[in-house]
């Protein structure tokens, strides 16, 4: 699913919808604030037809050719309507006449927690009478596969690396990423989820990365690209969703992974990335509903053909 630009007036973004649905282009709106509706393509090899079909709206706004016939629409509507589930239908029928009612932001604990943890502990870790107690923060501080520390009873090493960081740039980068999608994410489901999610994504990211590279690792960004690949794909495969994030956003962190890995950007956990997409995109495809959505995007093409 992909946003594709925004209509100022519902009637016209309505019926611009209308318009692609005749074309066997799915699509949804959302409302803004203070901008319109949003206009989001569920089929990602029809986004750029889309695309280009909205640049052609926003010229000629009333251009014959985006009227759907008035007969014609009830059988748009019905051909649209017939490959989904009842309680999947009940939603569109609630996307064309009410629209998504733009929920309030809620709080962010844990967000906001991880963030202030982060914070406080990068900053007392550059106290030399505190690194004591610092290094107990760390995955380890041995070599190899034995986890010592963690057998011994020192669980609490599977996830605090993330706490740490290795600069002022670092932690910023990291926790302007965790307010995004982290704060979305907790908003969309609850602090608990978010929460299990966190300790999850930290606890693989930092033993995978521990066994590939030994201790000398810190940072959040396991965790961001976990989460990242959570939103991405319940943004491309679950109906409805009211989960965000751009194109240009998933290029840049993969464009961003691919630096890494190459060797551009030196210095960098690339195991906790890798391992944090790929989690995430896993996470993200089950709970969507992935596999169901693929066959029936299937089905769709099938029947419009």
């Amino acid at each position: 699913m992909r946003h594709i630009g925004t209509i100022a007036e519902k009637k016209q973004a309505e019926r611009f919808v209308l318009f692609l649905a005749s074309q066997q282009i799915e699509a949804e709106l959302r409302p803004l604030q203070e901008t319109g509706y949003a206009v989001w393509v569920l089929d990602e090899e029809r986004v750029a037809t889309a695309r280009q079909q909205l640049e052609t709206f926003l010229t000629r706004p009333d251009d014959p050719q985006f009227d759907v016939p008035e007969g014609h629409q009830s059988r748009v509507a019905r051909r649209f309507l017939q490959h989904r589930q009842p309680e999947e239908r009940s939603r569109y029928i609630d996307v064309r006449t009410e629209i998504f009612q733009r929920r309030r932001l809620s709080p962010v604990p844990v967000t906001y927690l991880c963030i202030g943890v982060s914070v406080v502990v990068t900053l007392l870790a550059h106290v030399p009478a505190l690194a004591p107690v610092i290094s107990k923060l760390y995955f380890s501080a041995y070599l190899g596969t034995s986890f010592p520390e963690i057998r011994a009873g020192e669980v609490w090493r599977l996830v605090t690396p993330i706490f740490l960081h290795g600069g002022l740039l670092h932690l910023l980068f990291n926790m302007l990423w965790l307010y995004q999608l982290g704060g979305q994410i907790e908003t969309q489901e609850s602090s608990r989820y978010v929460a299990v999610m966190i300790l999850v994504f930290a606890s693989i990211c930092n033993t995978a990365q521990y066994i590939v590279s030994g201790p000398l690792f810190v940072g959040m960004s396991g965790v961001v690209y976990g989460l990242l690949g959570y939103i991405w794909m319940m943004t491309r495969f679950q109906v409805g969703t009211r989960y965000m994030l751009s194109e240009q956003t998933v290029m840049f962190m993969l464009l961003w992974l691919g630096l890494c890995l190459i060797g551009i950007i030196p210095h960098v956990a690339n195991t906790e990335h890798v391992v944090g997409i790929l989690l995430g995109v896993a996470w993200g495809f089950i709970r969507s509903g992935g596999w169901g959505e693929m066959r029936r995007r299937h089905r769709w093409r099938k029947q419009t053909s």
